[in-house]
């Protein structure tokens, strides 16, 4: 059977007139809005660029005040007493060695811990806009240098050399006498300040400037192209150290700031780039018409006479569908619009029966498997435990007591792991982890150490089944090290003061500041997202849902290696 076409692609019908006056009026829209966008952007476009190098002014400006305050705040972390001015002397007039000493009798006597090595290393973990730090005292040839390589800095012979870089100086004053010291300067990045002012603004030629209250030039943000503003503004300010307002005036849109703190701030926008950018704007404005008009024509004819074509091919779709071929799916690149709408839900419909389908086929396989399982339950654990029984006592009669132990912790393990029960008492908990340990004990001799403590009235307390076997596993996977011979773990579980508190400590390799941050705060939360570690996230939420809101597990580094990891919740609510 001939199929027939649309009678609207055959005729003038009242829909082909519709659709040639559609078409008429878009055009005439899109003609009036290039002319009313071009306008636009001619008028507005100098608006735009005086906005914009305000813009960049009040972006430098804050950055400066940004960087000052940092800048003071550590400062006066190393300058505020007369111990702290103490404190840098000494680090200036001795070897790091004697230094060392006299920072811990500091302590002994003030209770304060003074390294400056250390507190300047405090501040690029404060601030990562730092790059260097230099601290320079009258009475003495050296100067101190810390940088992002060295963080704790040395004594370098000589004056510290400034040039090309942006730091801010602040005087070192005796906080008695007012006495000006030194000087303290800091290098901070340009990386922040560049990038604002990258992404500020569409203009290519904008410029910007920074100079000190001595005139010293701190930044400079400039493309090559511009190169003759820059060198009007070096020259003028060598000879006058004045900055040249109105001379470049005459051909940049201008913005300058004296800030409160002596700062010279300078933004230039180029007149000639802003002009050129608005001429392009518009012949990419008006190319851009033209071909949306020839597109939007385009694709109207191509929409309606395919119509037809696009409802036959969702038709044959449905058509193999019904006769029992569910893997048939609707193209969705060959429709449009509405159709295409219609096809997405028709296909997602298909993916739907097909999934209900294989779930219902994989259900009936895991039924089953788990019911295999259960058969194969009820012999092998039997099995297993008379063999090392077996084995137990043979190792008896030959004498080797050693042996039977281990076949016997081995057992103990395995009964519990097969064992139904969903809870244990805190005594059966530990027993059971202490024979853990002792078959890593066995397995590497001389190598690890352990030590459990319990309080007498904690031993029937009731919790989950493996709520403390997972930590110990843990450092026994991620954090003992077997080449060592002083490896050692231990449990304490304590009544203080109504509260149960069970604390496991090890002597390993610890983790990292970051990760143990992550982790404490993924702990504090009901998500489940610590995906690399399991055991820590399994124990948290078990106990959690046990014993109520009480139950707080925190982690912290040992003052050595190693961490400790304490469980604690009300004794009332492990009554109940």
């Amino acid at each position: 059977m001939r199929k027939q076409k649309p009678s609207f692609l055959n005729e003038k019908t009242l829909l082909n007139r519709l659709l040639k006056n559609y078409a008429l009026i878009l055009v005439s829209l899109i003609l009036i809005g290039m002319v009313s966008i071009g306008m636009n952007t001619y008028w507005q476009s100098m608006g735009r660029g005086k906005i914009t190098a305000q813009e960049a002014v009040d972006t430098i400006s804050r950055s400066i005040n940004d960087k000052n305050l940092q800048g003071k705040t550590m400062m006066n972390g190393l300058t505020e007493n007369q111990d702290k001015i103490n404190n840098l002397n000494r680090y200036m007039d001795t070897s790091i060695s004697d230094y060392l000493n006299y920072s811990y009798d500091q302590q002994l006597e003030t209770g304060n811990y003074l390294f400056l090595p250390g507190q300047v290393k405090n501040f690029y973990t404060m601030y990562d806009n730092i790059e260097s730090i230099i601290i320079v005292l009258n009475s003495y040839n050296d100067y101190y240098l810390s940088s992002a390589e060295n963080k704790s800095g040395k004594k370098i012979e000589g004056t510290p050399r400034l040039n090309n870089k942006f730091y801010l100086a602040y005087p070192i004053t005796n906080p008695v006498t007012l006495e000006v010291l030194g000087s303290f300067y800091i290098e901070f990045s340009q990386k922040d300040i560049i990038d604002s002012l990258t992404h500020l603004t569409t203009f290519d030629g904008l410029s910007a400037y920074v100079f000190s209250n001595t005139g010293y030039q701190l930044l400079t943000y400039t493309e090559q192209n511009n190169v003759l503003d820059q060198q009007l503004i070096q020259q003028k300010m060598k000879e006058t150290s004045a900055l040249p307002i109105q001379k470049l005036a005459e051909n940049n849109i201008l913005e300058h700031l004296k800030t409160t703190s002596g700062f010279d701030i300078l933004v230039t926008i180029s007149k000639k780039k802003v002009l050129t950018q608005v001429l392009f704007d518009l012949r990419i404005l008006m190319l851009g018409g033209l071909v949306l008009i020839l597109l939007l024509l385009y694709l109207l004819y191509r929409t309606f006479t395919k119509y037809s074509q696009q409802v036959d091919i969702i038709m044959g779709s449905m058509a193999l569908v019904s006769e029992g071929d569910l893997n048939t799916r609707i193209n969705e690149q060959e429709t449009q619009f509405e159709l295409k709408e219609l096809s997405r839900g028709i296909n997602t419909m298909l993916d739907n029966i097909e999934q209900y389908i294989a779930d219902i086929y994989k259900l009936e396989i895991k039924q089953q498997d788990a019911h295999m399982r259960a058969l194969q339950s009820q012999i092998s654990p039997h099995f297993l435990y008379n063999t090392l029984e077996y084995i137990r006592m043979y190792a008896l009669s030959e004498g080797s007591e050693e042996l039977a132990d281990v076949v016997y912790a081995f057992s103990t393990l395995l009964r519990n792991n097969t064992d139904q029960a969903k809870t244990t008492t805190l005594e059966k908990e530990l027993s059971f982890c202490e024979k853990y340990v002792y078959l890593y004990q066995m397995r590497y001799p001389d190598r690890v150490a352990y030590h459990f403590e319990i309080d007498e009235a904690l031993k029937g307390l009731v919790l989950p089944k493996f709520s403390i076997q997972p930590l110990i596993e843990n450092y026994f996977v991620h954090g003992i090290d077997f080449s060592r011979n002083d490896n050692a773990i231990s449990v304490k579980a304590h009544l203080i003061d109504g509260q149960v508190k069970i604390l496991i400590r090890d002597n390993g390799k610890g983790i990292s500041p970051q990760k143990l941050a992550l982790i404490e705060s993924k702990l504090k939360t009901q998500q489940i997202e610590l995906h690399d570690s399991i055991g820590l996230q399994n124990v948290n939420e078990r106990l959690r849902a046990y014993f109520g809101p009480t139950f707080l597990m925190t982690i912290t580094q040992n003052e050595s290696k190693g961490i400790a990891i304490e469980l604690s919740f009300d004794e009332s609510i492990s009554q109940n």
